[in-house]
């Protein structure tokens, strides 16, 4: 049976929540900080684990579903997961905040940077570039991905891509925030603007306190 969207809103929060007290059995803290990568790639996972359960908003604007994450081919780096996309990050600190009596707000933030482009004469300003990804750690244009081959053999036959290949984006910087997928703050589409990159992680925290007491009016 599909559940109606008020059902889903409800049902989606009480797993929100659950998730949340599953990583603290014993008590929920209001800010947690993370920078091991083992546990930040479990942490993530297990936001994953549940279908529908979060989004994820970029810090390049707009935002999808985290269905999970593991260990990058690149040092230091870990490969999440959305739907039919990849992105690579070199995490600084994945940050719990957290407000009691008011859990569908919780979020998690993912700071990321340390990333150089592979892109030649790639803009400064970008904070992402996407390449494609021949096999693990080993990038070239995203073009050839667009085109299916790498090129020509001597025999003018087209070198098609191998199995492995697959487009990935690589960030640079910026940071990412994990929302339940029936939070008000996700359901508010302004949202995918972005803006939480456009602050520190202490000013967003305000700001979401800021959101929830005029949410709660």
């Amino acid at each position: 049976m599909k559940l109606d969207r008020g059902d889903f809103e409800t049902e989606n929060l009480i797993v929100w929540e659950k998730v949340i007290r599953e990583l603290f059995p014993v008590t929920i803290p209001n800010n947690c900080l993370w920078k091991d990568i083992d546990s930040i790639i479990s942490i993530l996972n297990k936001l994953g684990s549940a279908d529908n359960l979060n989004h994820t908003l970029f810090p390049a604007g707009g935002g999808h579903d985290l269905t999970g994450a593991k260990s990058s081919s690149e040092k230091g780096c870990v490969e999440f997961s959305t739907p039919n996309s990849v992105r690579i990050v070199k995490p600084k600190v994945l940050e719990f905040n957290y407000f009691p009596n008011n859990a569908g707000w919780a979020y998690f933030r993912l700071e990321t940077a340390g990333l150089k482009p592979i892109t030649s004469n790639i803009n400064s300003s970008f904070i992402k570039e996407k390449v494609t990804e021949l096999e693990p750690g080993h990038y070239t244009e995203k073009e050839v991905w667009e085109k299916g081959y790498l090129g020509y053999d001597e025999k003018s036959i087209r070198v098609l891509l191998p199995k492995s290949a697959r487009i990935v984006s690589r960030y640079f910087k910026g940071s990412f925030v994990i929302f339940a997928k029936s939070s008000p703050y996700n359901k508010n589409h302004v949202t995918y603007d972005a803006r939480h990159d456009k602050m520190s992680s202490k000013k967003f925290r305000q700001y979401i306190e800021k959101c929830i007491i005029k949410f709660n009016e």
